[in-house]
């Protein structure tokens, strides 16, 4: 009789393990598949082959990066180096002084694949020769000559009829 119940007695644990049993939710699950994840990712993160890949990354990150700002300085510099040709070549056209920067920015403007530097300047040359040539000053006098040119003071009534006649 003891056998039987010890056999009733596994029966009866094994009935109290299956009723016992929990039913999970989606939300257990994940939690639980996070944990193993962010568990498995701390130790590939403490291993030593993992931060030399994140240091070897991070280096070419910043070789790249390096390349870029290189390429865009080049880029910089071949922009003025042709800007500065191109104002040279338009100061030795006899442009006037004061119209340099703004005959260079035009004749920069008319050259593309089929006109050159050279023949867009000889063309504005022929359309635009106002801003060529040479400076001419011309001295205007703006008051009125007290002495008419002479060694002797001019009187007050020279002087007057000098302003009104416009002399």
């Amino acid at each position: 009789m003891e056998e039987n119940n010890k056999d009733t007695q596994v029966v009866e644990e094994k009935v109290e393990q299956e009723t016992t049993q929990k039913t999970y939710t989606e939300q257990d699950i994940q939690n639980s598949f996070n944990a193993g994840v962010k568990k498995a990712n701390s130790e590939w993160q403490k291993d030593a082959k993992y931060k030399e890949f994140l240091d070897w990354k991070k280096s070419n990150q910043n070789d790249s990066e390096k390349m870029a700002e290189l390429q865009a300085s080049n880029e910089n510099l071949k922009k003025e180096n042709e800007m500065l040709k191109a104002t040279n070549k338009v100061a030795k056209s006899e442009v006037k002084p004061e119209f340099l920067k703004f005959v260079t920015s035009e004749v920069m403007g008319l050259t593309n694949d089929t006109t050159d530097f050279e023949t867009a300047l000889k063309n504005y040359k022929k359309e635009n020769p106002q801003y060529f040539g040479e400076v001419v000053v011309k001295k205007v006098q703006s008051s009125p000559n007290l002495n008419n040119g002479g060694s002797k003071p001019s009187t007050v009534n020279e002087i007057f009829n000098n302003m009104v006649r416009g002399a």
